[in-house]
């Protein structure tokens, strides 16, 4: 069955690829974001419509969700430097706007797909992040602790959504790919960008955060996976299977490249315009996607790479603003 789709945060790097993929598949596909697209060429054409709109608004959100379709609600500030710069648009956006989604979804008898985050996690604790395993109590103080928080109480508003089944979380680790912007302080498009120019690679510190990495088209597989999958599915890890440092990140990027270019300690303030916790260890189980959904990611750190760097300046990037 061919179900009718709402995608909010549609202009998003991650809502671009979702709306492209699900509309070439023969879904009707509505995008709703308070920032329209920029790139109209790469607007899908025939099943899929834009509409400008705030997912923390009734009015705008009301007459979008479809009927026994699906929600993917990706609405979300990101990136570090958007993050601090505004902690509570960050909050309500997840919040207000998660509220929102589920209320109007549990009343047209749509299935909800939440993007939520593995910043829930917290520290990471040195661990294989797994879905059961208990959450962190703090995340420390705000401007940085509100993409978490919020992440983490949107995530207890869609659990509490009235037919459990019908609502699924899915916690992406580091997504990166072709036409993500570097301008909100995200690390992979930051490296390859400045590899490109001939400019200092930057790592907080001793470079020595492990994290992994998932290119954005493995991602949009696995979100569309959940959606389809009948049963009760609750949280899923959707990430990378090869787990990097940030230094060792740097200088694969320039490998991969062929450029040379020099790698560079800095602090958290000289990285983002202000000082942030770090996470030393953010590295997910993806055992449950791989049974539940048949899910594993299939696409490499090189071609992320790659792929970023064959876009790079011939493409509109994502506006950092997109919620």
């Amino acid at each position: 069955m061919v179900r009718p789709v709402l995608v909010t945060g549609a202009s998003g790097f991650v809502g671009q690829h979702l709306v492209r993929r699900l509309a070439a598949t023969g879904h009707p596909v509505t995008g709703l974001d308070v920032v329209g697209v920029r790139d109209a060429a790469s607007c899908p054409r025939g099943s899929y419509r834009f509409v400008r709109g705030d997912v923390r608004r009734r009015a705008d959100l009301d007459r979008l969700v479809p009927e026994g379709g699906w929600v993917f609600h990706l609405a979300s500030i990101v990136g570090v430097v958007e993050v601090i710069r505004r902690p509570a648009q960050t909050y309500e956006t997840s919040v207000a706007g998660t509220e929102l989604v589920c209320e109007l979804a549990a009343r047209r008898g749509a299935r909800i797909v939440f993007a939520s985050s593995s910043e829930v996690y917290g520290e990471g604790g040195g661990q294989m992040l797994t879905e059961d395993q208990p959450l962190p109590e703090s995340y420390g103080s705000w401007p940085r602790a509100s993409y978490p928080e919020g992440k983490l109480r949107a995530e207890r508003i869609v659990q509490g959504f009235p037919v459990p089944s019908e609502a699924r979380i899915a916690r992406l680790f580091n997504v990166s790919g072709p036409g993500q912007s570097w301008r909100s302080g995200m690390v992979l498009p930051t490296f390859v960008h400045r590899a490109l120019a001939g400019e200092p690679l930057p790592v907080i510190g001793d470079g020595l955060d492990l994290r992994c990495f998932q290119h954005v088209d493995d991602v949009v597989a696995g979100l569309i996976r959940l959606a389809r999958f009948e049963g009760h599915v609750g949280v899923v890890n959707l990430g990378g299977r090869e787990a990097t440092t940030v230094k060792a990140l740097a200088e694969r990027v320039l490998c991969v490249l062929g450029v040379s270019a020099p790698v560079i300690s800095v602090t958290s303030a000289e990285r983002y315009g202000a000082k942030v916790a770090r996470c030393r260890h953010r590295v997910p189980c993806v055992e449950r996607a791989a049974r539940l959904l048949g899910h594993r990611s299939q696409l490499t750190l090189d071609d992320m790479i790659s792929d970023l760097a064959s876009v790079a300046g011939a493409s509109v990037e994502v506006p950092a603003d997109v919620v």
